[in-house]
C-alpha cells in the first residue's frame, strides 16, 4: 500500500507540471516581455509549491528502497505523459 501511494503522487506530481508547462507555454515566447517574466515566475512559484507539497506526502509514507523510487517515478513520467497527452488531444488513437 505504501508503495501505491509513492506511485499515485509521483503520477500526480508529474501530470500537474506537465499540465502546468503545456499551458504557461504559450504565454513565454522569444523575445522576452514582462508577461513572459510573471508566467515564468508563476510557473516557478507553482513547481515549487508542489514538489514541496509532494516531499511532505512522502516524509509521512514508509521507507521504499531507492530501485523502487527510481522505477516508480520512471512508470509515472510516462504514464503521465500519455495520460496527459491523451486529456488534451496532443494523442490520438
Amino acid at each position: 500500500m505504501n508503495q501505491l501511494k509513492y506511485f499515485i503522487s509521483q503520477f500526480i506530481l508529474f501530470s500537474i507540471i506537465i499540465v502546468i508547462g503545456f499551458f504557461s507555454d504559450k504565454y513565454i515566447s522569444k523575445p522576452f516581455t514582462s508577461i513572459d517574466l510573471i508566467a515564468i515566475g508563476a510557473l516557478a512559484i507553482s513547481v515549487i509549491l508542489i514538489v514541496n507539497l509532494n516531499s511532505k506526502l512522502h516524509n509521512s509514507l514508509l521507507p521504499i528502497r531507492m530501485l523502487y523510487k527510481m522505477l516508480f517515478s520512471i512508470i509515472a513520467v510516462i504514464l503521465a505523459t500519455i495520460f496527459i497527452g491523451l486529456v488534451t488531444g496532443e494523442i490520438i488513437l
